[in-house]
C-alpha cells in the first residue's frame, strides 16, 4: 500500500513539518512507496463548505493551485502524490486535520501534539489508528494501543553547536506555541528568536548565556543545550517537572524554571547522545509503523 501523507510546505522552523516530510522520506529509504499531499495546494475531493458548480470550475481551481511552488527539503526523498496515488493507500493526517479530507479508507491520525491543542476541536474519523510523537501527546481515549510510538527526528547538529567557548552575556527566548502565556522575564534586554534562520538562532545561543523558552515542547530547548547555553522552559502552573516532561532522558540538561538551572547543569554533556539515539530509533519507530499498519489495516474488516 502505498503511504500518502498530508501536510503542509516544508519549513525549517516548523517541527510538525519537518516530522512529517522526514517520515516520507524514512518510509521511501525503506523501500516503501511514500508520497506527500500539499493541502496548500489541493482541494480535497469533497468539500461541503466550497463545492464546485462544474468539473470546468474544478480543473480551473486546479490548474490554478499546481502553478504555485510547494517547498520540499533538497536532501529528503519527498516526491508528490497524485490523485492515482490515493488507490489502495494509507492517508498520514497529523492531530491539526479534521475530519478525512481525501475520503480514504485506511487513516492514519499521527498527534505531532496533544489533540486540540492547536485548533481547539478533535474532529477525528471513528476508524482511525493513531500514532503519537511523544507519550505526552497520547491520549487513551482516542487510542487502545500505548505502544504506537513514532518518532521521527532530524538532529541538525550541523548548526547547533557550541563555537563560544569564552565570555557570554545576555538572554535569548522563545515564544512559539507559547503564546497564550504570560512573559515573565525581562523582554526588553533579550533577544527574541523566533521566526529566525536557523543559523541566525544558532549565531545568538552561542553569544547568550541563558535560553528561556516559554513553548514547553520545542527541540529547540535541546538544541540551546548544545550551543552552551543554560535552558531553561517556563513552568505552566499545576503541571511538575515529570508531568511535563515523564522521561528523564528527554529532561537532561533543560532547567524546568529559574531555580533547576544547577541540576540541569550536571545533565547537559548527556543531551548530544540522547538526541543522535533517539534519531538512530527513528528508524526502528518507523519499521514497526509500517509493520503495523500493514497488519492492522489488512485484517481489520472496518478498514477495508
Amino acid at each position: 500500500m502505498n503511504y500518502i501523507i498530508y501536510t503542509d510546505n516544508f519549513n525549517e522552523n516548523v517541527g510538525g513539518t519537518i516530522a512529517l516530510h522526514k517520515l516520507c522520506d524514512l518510509l521511501n529509504r525503506m523501500g516503501q512507496k511514500a508520497y506527500l499531499w500539499p493541502w496548500t495546494l489541493h482541494r480535497p475531493i469533497f468539500d461541503n463548505k466550497h463545492p464546485f458548480t462544474s468539473t470546468y470550475q474544478f480543473f480551473k481551481y486546479y490548474r490554478r493551485k499546481k502553478r504555485k511552488k510547494f517547498y520540499t527539503f533538497d536532501g529528503f526523498i519527498t516526491p508528490i502524490a497524485k490523485r492515482s496515488d490515493l488507490r489502495n493507500s494509507i492517508v498520514i493526517y497529523p492531530e491539526i486535520i479534521d475530519g478525512n479530507p481525501l475520503q480514504v479508507s485506511n487513516v492514519v491520525r499521527w498527534l505531532l501534539h496533544k489533540p486540540g491543542f492547536h485548533t481547539g476541536r478533535i474532529n477525528y474519523g471513528e476508524n482511525d489508528l493513531y500514532f503519537f510523537f511523544q507519550e505526552i501527546f497520547n491520549d487513551p481515549k482516542l487510542n487502545p494501543y500505548p505502544n504506537h510510538l513514532l518518532t521521527v527526528l532530524w538532529v541538525r547538529d550541523d548548526i547547533y553547536k557550541q563555537t563560544n567557548y569564552g565570555h557570554r552575556e545576555g538572554v535569548c527566548y522563545m515564544v512559539r506555541k507559547g503564546k497564550d502565556r504570560q512573559l515573565v522575564h525581562d523582554t526588553s534586554t533579550s533577544i527574541l528568536l523566533d521566526n529566525l534562520p536557523h543559523h541566525k538562532i544558532a549565531k545568538i545561543m552561542n553569544q547568550c548565556e541563558y535560553f528561556i523558552s516559554y513553548d514547553m515542547e520545542t527541540m529547540y530547548s535541546q538544541y540551546a543545550v548544545l550551543c552552551g547555553c543554560k535552558s531553561i522552559v517556563i513552568p505552566q502552573q499545576g503541571i511538575s517537572k515529570e508531568q511535563w516532561q515523564p522521561k528523564e532522558e528527554f529532561r537532561s540538561g533543560i532547567a524546568y524554571g529559574f531555580d533547576d538551572i544547577e541540576e540541569a547543569e550536571k545533565t547537559a554533556p548527556l543531551v548530544y547522545n540522547v538526541l543522535r539515539n533517539i534519531e538512530t530509533k527513528s528508524k526502528e519507530s518507523v519499521e514497526f509503523f509500517v509493520e503495523r499498519t500493514h497488519t492492522l489495516f489488512k485484517t481489520d474488516n472496518k478498514r477495508q
